[in-house]
């Protein structure tokens, strides 16, 4: 290797470096300008009076207490809707489906990870925000939500029993994300992972969601602008509950959340 072609690798490999960590620093910042823009937008709605020094956020109790009016507040306006909704308690590790605010179906959740954005975050503002449901703007699966059955009517009693089959749909890998009003997104997986299959799908569905972000990522970067951030909540299931839950709710469904 000659000496001019070693420089211009040791200079491309110098500028591959300086703009890996130019956009890693560049994400870091979209988180932190995301939580600083949000509690920035949430104080300036608030009627402050000259001489307003406490932080209630200190006093002992103070969290909870909103914590638990903005998930009632929430979970009544939910009931006023005729669908279904979806009520997720990460604190308790439940998931339901709700109709007029009655359970229909409780989940437990196996595992999940939480955003750093709900933890840096002005608490007041998060369950300011939370005190509404968050109505679903988007679906991604990697399995259909409205599977298509064909059948052919029996022609006697006989026939009918022999029509009868199992689900065939049980292999479909479960994954999927859901978009909200709030710029909050869920994540959810099936806990198994236990053939091939799955774990390729596990594998794309990764990836697929990567490049989308990375995409977004890289276009604000070369603009030489700070990326946009999505507050996200990744929840994990058993895959049969997980798949019941994706198609019972509404394309533009209401979600409850508290964390």
């Amino acid at each position: 290797m000659n000496r001019e072609r070693k420089k211009r690798l040791i200079i491309a490999a110098s500028l591959l470096a300086v703009f890996i960590i130019y956009y890693l620093v560049m994400s870091v910042l979209a988180v932190s300008r995301t939580v600083h823009e949000f509690d920035n937008a949430y104080f300036a709605s608030l009627e402050q009076k000259e001489g307003d020094t406490i932080n209630l956020c200190a006093i002992p109790g103070y969290i909870d207490m909103i914590r638990t009016k903005a998930f009632l507040s929430s979970q009544v306006k939910l009931a006023e809707s005729d669908s279904v909704g979806l009520l997720i308690n990460v604190r308790d590790s439940v998931i339901q489906l709700l109709i007029k605010g009655l359970p229909v179906r409780t989940v437990k959740i196996d595992e999940y990870d939480i955003s750093p954005f709900f933890h840096s975050a002005n608490q007041e503002a998060i369950y300011k925000m939370l005190s509404t449901p968050l109505t679903i703007t988007g679906m991604q699966a990697t399995f259909m939500k409205d599977p298509v059955s064909v059948k052919i009517a029996p022609k006697d009693t006989s026939e009918v029993v022999e029509s009868v089959k199992p689900d065939t749909t049980d292999f479909e890998a479960v994954f999927f994300t859901l978009d909200t009003d709030r710029n909050i997104r869920f994540y959810f997986e099936q806990q198994e992972d236990t053939i091939g299959a799955d774990r390729r799908a596990r594998f794309v569905f990764d990836l697929k969601d990567r490049m989308r972000n990375a995409s977004v990522t890289m276009r604000a970067v070369a603009r030489m602008k700070i990326p946009p951030y999505v507050p996200y909540i990744k929840i994990w299931l058993p895959k049969a509950e997980a798949k019941i839950i994706y198609r019972a709710i509404p394309r533009e469904g209401m979600i409850v959340l508290t964390q």
